[in-house]
């Protein structure tokens, strides 16, 4: 401005100074030294104590009340001053509190919903159980940017009553094109701040990289007590000054910059940059040493993308190509615990007091797959990062913090409402739904708990029905708050054209995308009640396995007891219980539910329920069976049973009324007198003991007295055959003795670390041995995850492989016991090398020519050849296999017949669909064609998860079995599992058949070594073997005598082939096992012909002629061949032509034997005779008349003449005598004759007479 003066400008620079917060003081303050029009500015403080002139605040010790100070401000302008004073509060310090939670901030994925900021409290001091807040919805959203944000850090002043959340300014989800936001990515950095976690500031969008910078990640931060303020560090990949559109190739460095109040930041300057790329540091501090985490995306010498731990005295210690300051104290920690690719760690401390075992705490992202994964350690200096045993999680987290926070600030979190009201009978809600109109459902309880009515509902018949389009009841707010038990029942009859998916009741709330986030219900397809803290991954089920009936009334009972013991009943009777279950109704949502329905889901997308509902109840406790029995219309249900001898619950199927009693092997059936459990007003008939040898029926009656028959059946259970929880059983046979290698099951997140093995004489029988492998002490590479082993035996050693940490490794010892010793001290399938996704589940297996095969896989299949060390393989014959129809894990090959069988499991491990498919093929490396599926679930069993298989033939037999694993009975799930076997069978046409699954499971073996194969020699026909029949018995390697006999004159042991004697005989064998078994006995009808046939031949009018015969086993056949022809059948006569020949002949028997081979000599046939005067035709050529011919005059004596009268010089059929009477067909004609003159040693001469006159009638 022309008027202005230094003074103006000095007065202006004064007024437009301020101070962060001057009016509510609560750490150290940015003191502007530096004002507009070029001013500098210098402070004084009227309380340096308090505030020092660079803004050092002391606050006031707690209860010693705020403080006012006043600041005043002297700027320069040239040679003019002016001063400006500004008052502070400062705050007293906050009382000291003990940590007793934490609190969580994420973000949840690549979308727009997810790229926002969401918030969960844990469950008490639990690092690692949380309830989700704001009902899962996100608390913070960005309005500047790209408006995206992701990667939120939550950090505590140091005073601790002010918190500072900063985020990335990126949306994947509006502009997912990854390269481009590490180009022209967003250099601002997303501020809020708050005092109590709950209520927070605007958005403050800070502009914090340099202009080279082509993106701001994951920005972190670290109180620096040394000098007084903010380390705030982040990933930007920054480009050459002269490249100003980011166009070359770079890497991602972490820069840092330093700030007090997140307001004003110093500049940036590089604090990792070791020449690869880094992302994601977080820091924690122990004592005088910083801690820090980051993902080292360029290996960093470290052979895996992964994250690092370093440490440092100093946290602004500054990392550069070949200079590092940070010591690596640990790398490939994702890796090394279990987990696929991972980054974006947050590391934290255990608070005092907390139960979920560890000390330190480490959460990585998942990024491809589960999201944040929690590790625990219980030293930094010397850490073990290890994945949990278990942990509840919120729904999908993603990069975030957390950070510990008192039980005020805890409580202020959750905001968890009042615990409802219930009766002294501990009805919560009850609905009779049986009114005539309105749209207030009315709560009879006394509670007050009224509902409303929604959409397409009306009343009638004493229900109300659901239309299926938007009908529902919609349930008070919160109605499960603070309930650690519960029970929820209602009768249903569903319409037979209901869609699914859907819920008949669900209990929780929806998040902003219509997603369930924490909620409790139940379906029909298949009848199950889950209940989840936050979405389906987290659910945790209680599944009947068959559909809820439909278009007939059924009362659907659920209950949960403060044990986590979960049980669904249908119509009164229990057909299912989950035990082990964490969540409770009280925790979803914090207590706070708003999306609490009859008719209609917690998903937006899923169907409403069509059908009528009646008779609602929601209780505060998990009813007994008797009392589940009286609810609804379940009379004449029998809802358990109690006997002494069951080995498992009474498995109780209502949809076809029958019951069976899994009872104890061994077991007297004769005598049983099971006690049924009904309805408190119901009766049983008959009553007392009966024969359950057979099936019995008994009969239900209510007290309305509606009747029911029910059919009772005994089964001696033989299964599981080993004892406790144990899956993905591999079966192999080793001499005499069958083996099972195991998975040690019933550890939460599938974490054992040992295997172990049983071995058997009779598949019944089993015995436990010691460990023979643990991950910890044995393996170098590998701590957990000990899963899905399988055993071979080459050359005397015994290959061990097995899944460890989702790699596969192999051990080999000198027996099937073990001890087994890692050979490589690595991986012989390293998940690394296929992008970190898991490899597992090896299955090996050694063809006829000796060649071995490792299979393996999860979602994709693999086989190659193994070496002849069993330890190594040539990668580049590594095979994928294709056509493995739903292909999910648990390879295994067997063959057959010459056909490669290849089997899989299909589903994953956790579902009680898991099941197994098969497919063949003609070579071990594949292909192979899908032939359906062979081993599925059966519920009305209780038989569910059917799978992760191996197959076993009996040596010697086409004898098969298949041990597999199953969710234990009663309860289990994908992590109790227990081990099977059953028969395995297959068709004519090698196809297998489906496996039926039983709770018997197999007989003992009796004897091992299979059928010996006997032969007899010298074999013929018709069971006739020749005079050289000699009696073979070939045995497989499990036997240990053979013995025989012939027409029971003795038993002689075997040892070479035997001379059999002529005549019929029945010869008995038996085989003796190994294990002393005899078999049964085996029988041969033979027939023995020791003499060869006679025969003789000679000729007859010029025809071979021959005659053979066999007294015993009687001629089969003759055989001949004229000089040096080919043999063949001699089958009546033969005519020999005129020349000389030596004709060979023979005769066979029926049992083989052939006579000796004789020659009949044939002479050479001479000239024709020929007629010295022709034949003559005498008589008159009339029709009836007799005409007779004169063979005429031949140069040879003792011919033999035959006639043929001839028509007009044609034959005349059937005219061959001497004489020929004329016919009416010859009336015209001329007629003649030919003769014919022939004898034995000559060859046939032919002469015509001359025509007669036409023949007259």
């Amino acid at each position: 401005m022309p008027n202005e003066t230094d003074q103006t400008r000095a007065d202006a620079a004064a007024a437009a100074l301020s101070l962060v917060n001057a009016g509510d003081v609560r750490g150290n303050l940015t003191m502007p030294s530096t004002g507009s029009n070029g001013a500098t500015v210098a402070w004084r403080s009227a309380s340096p104590d308090v505030v020092s002139p660079d803004g050092i605040v002391k606050r006031p010790a707690h209860g010693a009340g705020d403080v006012k100070v006043t600041v005043t401000a002297t700027v320069t302008v040239g040679t003019a001053t002016a001063e400006r004073a500004i008052e502070l509060t400062v705050r007293e310090l906050p009382e000291a509190a003990p940590y007793a939670g934490y609190a969580f901030s994420y973000f949840t994925g690549n979308s727009i919903a997810g790229e926002k900021i969401y918030f969960a409290a844990s469950q008490g001091n639990n690092a690692l159980r949380w309830t989700e807040l704001n009902g899962g919805q996100p608390k913070l959203e960005s309005t500047f940017g790209t408006m995206g944000l992701r990667d939120p850090f939550l950090i505590r002043s140091p005073e601790g009553d002010r918190f500072f959340l900063i985020a990335t300014d990126l949306s994947i989800g509006r502009n997912g094109n990854w390269d481009v936001a590490q180009r022209q990515g967003s250099r601002y950095l997303e501020v809020w701040e708050s005092t109590d976690l709950v209520n927070w500031s605007e958005q403050r969008h800070i502009l914090i990289s340099p202009p080279t910078a082509g993106n701001t990640w994951a920005p972190e931060a670290y109180w620096d007590a040394a000098r007084g303020e903010y380390l705030v560090f982040w990933a930007s990949k920054l480009y050459a000054e002269n490249d100003p559109n980011h166009t070359g190739n770079t890497y991602n460095r972490m820069l840092a910059a330093t700030t007090r109040d997140f307001v004003t930041f110093s500049q940036p300057t590089i604090w990792q940059d070791p020449g690869d790329s880094r992302i994601d540091s977080t820091v924690i501090r122990e004592g005088d040493t910083y801690y820090r985490f980051t993902k080292d995306e360029g290996g960093g010498g470290t052979g895996c993308s992964d994250i690092i731990q370093e440490k440092s005295p100093s946290l602004t210690a500054v990392d550069l190509p070949g200079k590092p300051s940070w010591t690596v104290l640990d790398s490939c920690i994702g890796r090394d615990a279990g987990t696929s690719a991972v980054e974006g760690p947050t590391v934290f401390k255990a608070n005092p007091g907390d139960t979920s075992g560890s000390k330190y705490y480490l959460f990585v992202d998942e990024y491809g797959g589960r999201g944040y994964i929690p590790l625990g350690t219980d030293d930094l200096e010397n850490p073990d990062w290890k994945v949990p045993a278990s942990y509840d999680l919120p729904a999908s987290p993603r990069h975030g913090t957390v950070i510990p926070v008192t039980k005020a600030e805890l409580d202020a979190l959750n905001d968890a409402p009042p615990p409802v009201r219930a009766n002294a009978d501990g009805v919560v809600a009850h609905y009779a739904l049986d009114q005539a109109s309105g749209t207030t459902v009315t709560d009879d309880s006394g509670n007050g708990y009224d509902a409303k009515l929604a959409g397409d509902a009306t009343w009638g018949d004493g229900s109300l029905a659901l239309g299926g389009t938007n009908g529902h009841v919609a349930l008070p707010d919160n109605i499960m708050a603070g309930l650690d038990e519960i029970t929820v029942s209602m009768d249903v009859k569903m319409a037979t054209d209901q869609a699914t998916p859907y819920f008949i009741w669900g209990l929780g709330n929806t998040d902003s995308d219509g997603v369930g986030n924490g909620y409790l219900f139940t379906t029909g397809n298949n009848y199950r009640t889950s209940i989840s803290l936050g979405n389906w991954t987290g659910e945790q089920t209680v599944n009947g396995g068959s559909a809820v009936p439909r278009g007939v009334w059924k009362t659907l009972t659920y209950t949960l007891n403060s044990a986590g013991t979960a049980r669904i009943y249908l119509d009164g009777v229990r057909v299912a219980e989950k035990t082990g279950l964490t969540h409770r109704p009280g925790d979803i949502g914090g207590g706070r539910t708003t999306a609490n329905y009859i008719g209609r889901s917690q998903y937006a997308a899923d169907k409403y329920l069509k059908g009528r509902v009646r008779d609602f109840s929601l209780y505060n406790r998990a009813l007994t069976d008797g009392e589940v029995a009286a609810l609804g219309s379940n009379g004449t249900s029998v809802v358990a049973v109690e006997l002494d001898s069951l080995k498992v619950p009474a498995i109780i199927d209502a949809a076809s009324s029958t019951i069976t009693l899994p009872v104890k092997p061994g077991t007297d059936v004769t005598a049983l007198a099971p006690t049924y459990v009904v309805a408190p007003t119901s009766t049983v008939t008959p009553g007392g003991a009966r024969d359950y040898s057979q099936p019995v029926t008994l009969t239900v009656t209510s007290a309305a007295g509606a009747t029911r028959e029910w059919t009772v059946r005994t089964v001696q259970m033989r299964s599981p055959v080993l004892p406790g929880f144990n899956a993905d059983p591999n079966i192999v046979r080793f001499g005499d003795t069958y083996y099972i290698y195991a998975t040690t099951d019933g550890f939460p997140g599938w974490g054992s670390s040992k295997f172990t093995v049983w071995s058997s004489r009779n598949l019944v029988d089993w015995t436990g041995h010691d460990t023979i492998l643990d991950l910890g002490p044995d393996i170098t590479w590998a701590d957990s995850n000990a899963w899905a082993p399988a055993a071979i035996e080459k050359n005397g050693k015994y290959y061990f492989y097995f899944s460890a940490q989702q790699n596969i490794g192999v051990a080999v010892a000198d027996s099937p016991l073990g001890p087994f010793v890692d050979p490589i001290g690595k991986p012989l399938v390293s998940k690394a090398d296929y992008g970190n996704a898991q490899q597992i589940d090896p299955a090996v297996f050694t063809d006829d020519d000796g060649q071995s095969y490792l299979y393996w896989g999860n979602g994709t299949p693999y086989v190659v050849p193994l070496n002849d060390d069993m330890v190594s393989y040539d990668v580049a014959k590594r095979v994928r296999l294709t056509g493995l129809t739903d292909f999910r894990e648990g390879l295994f090959m067997h063959k057959r017949a010459g056909t490669y069988y290849l089997s899989w499991s299909i589903d994953d491990t956790g579902s009680e669909n898991y099941r197994v498919g098969y497919g063949t093929g003609t070579s071990p490396l594949g292909p192979f064609t899908a032939k359906g599926e062979i081993l599925t679930k059966d519920p009305s069993q209780g038989i569910l998860g059917t799978g992760h298989h191996s197959i076993l033939q009996v040596p010697g037999t086409d004898d098969w079995y298949i041990a597999y694993h199953r969710f234990g009975i009663p309860g289990g799930d994908g992590t109790h599992r227990e081990t099977t076997i059953d028969r395995l069978y297959f068709d004519a046409d090698g196809a297998i058949r489906k496996v039926v699954p039983t709770l018997g499971s197999v007989d003992p073996l009796r004897y091992e070594g299979g059928q010996p194969k006997a032969t007899v020699s010298d074999a013929g026909a018709d069971g006739w073997y020749g005079a050289d029949a000699a009696l073979t018995i070939t045995a497989g390697d499990k036997v240990k005598l053979v013995e025989y006999q012939i027409d029971g004159g003795g038993w002689f042991p075997y040892r070479e082939p035997v001379d059999l004697p002529a005549g019929s005989h029945r010869v008995d064998y038996r085989a003796q096992g190994v294990n002393l078994f005899w078999s049964d006995v085996w029988s041969l009808q033979v027939k023995v012909d020791e003499t060869a046939p006679t025969v003789q031949a000679y000729l007859v009018e010029r025809k071979f002629v021959v005659n053979a015969s066999d007294v015993d086993s009687g001629v089969a056949r003759i055989e001949y061949r004229i000089d040096k022809g080919a043999w063949q059948p001699y089958l009546a006569p033969a005519r020999i032509d005129s020349c000389a020949h030596v004709i060979r002949y023979r005769a066979y028997d029926v049992a083989g034997n052939v006579s000796r081979e004789r020659a009949l000599n044939v002479p050479a046939l001479g000239d024709p005779a020929e007629a010295t005067k022709l034949p003559s035709v005498s008589g008159t050529a009339k029709v009836g008349k007799t005409l007779t011919a004169d063979p005429g005059k031949w140069d040879e004596k003792k011919l033999t003449f035959s006639y043929q009268w001839l028509r007009g010089g044609k034959v005349i059929a059937g005219a061959t005598g001497k004489s020929y009477v004329p016919k009416a067909a010859d009336v015209g004609y001329r007629l003649s004759v030919r003769v014919t003159a022939t004898r034995s040693d000559l060859q046939p001469g032919t002469a015509t007479s001359k025509e007669t006159a036409k023949v007259v009638k």
